[in-house]
């Protein structure tokens, strides 16, 4: 379905994006606190695909947009660059350890460090750049956003 189907191209449509992304954030997590490793598995799997497929079109699409906007006091190419970096690589990090069979509840603090880089990164997006974004967003850009966006 794409952002115009679902009255998308707006602020609210970019909001519920990223909270499916937190769904599988969520879901994962839960999976962690059971001990539950197949379920950990699928839920960082299913996470981590879909963190890099909608921070890359953020990169692409968003990114350049509140670039344009020149947010006084705001250089969103290092910020946003450095969250999506960070993120990434502890998510891949939290892969790279089940892929070793390290034990769920060894995996705890790694979480908890991902989730409050995420909750810092959601906080910016929310409050400054996807505000900013939802009014200058080309539409190619959008086009970037609705093929990448995770749906619940």
């Amino acid at each position: 379905m794409t952002a115009g189907e679902n009255g998308g191209r707006s602020l609210a449509w970019l909001l519920a994006g990223q909270r499916a992304l937190r769904a599988r954030f969520d879901d994962l997590a839960r999976a962690l606190r059971r001990g539950d490793a197949t379920a950990l598995d699928v839920a960082l799997s299913d996470f981590e695909h879909h963190l890099v497929r909608w921070t890359t079109a953020e990169e692409q699409a968003l990114l350049p947009a509140v670039v344009r906007a020149a947010i006084p006091g705001r250089d969103p190419r290092r910020e946003l660059r450095l969250e999506f970096v960070q993120i990434r690589e502890l998510t891949r990090f939290l892969m790279r350890q089940r892929t070793d069979r390290i034990r769920p509840s060894d995996l705890t603090g790694y979480l908890e460090n991902l989730d409050r880089r995420l909750t810092a990164h959601e906080r910016e997006l929310y409050r400054v750049y996807y505000p900013v974004a939802t009014a200058i967003l080309t539409d190619e850009e959008w086009g970037i956003l609705e093929e990448a966006r995770p749906d619940l």
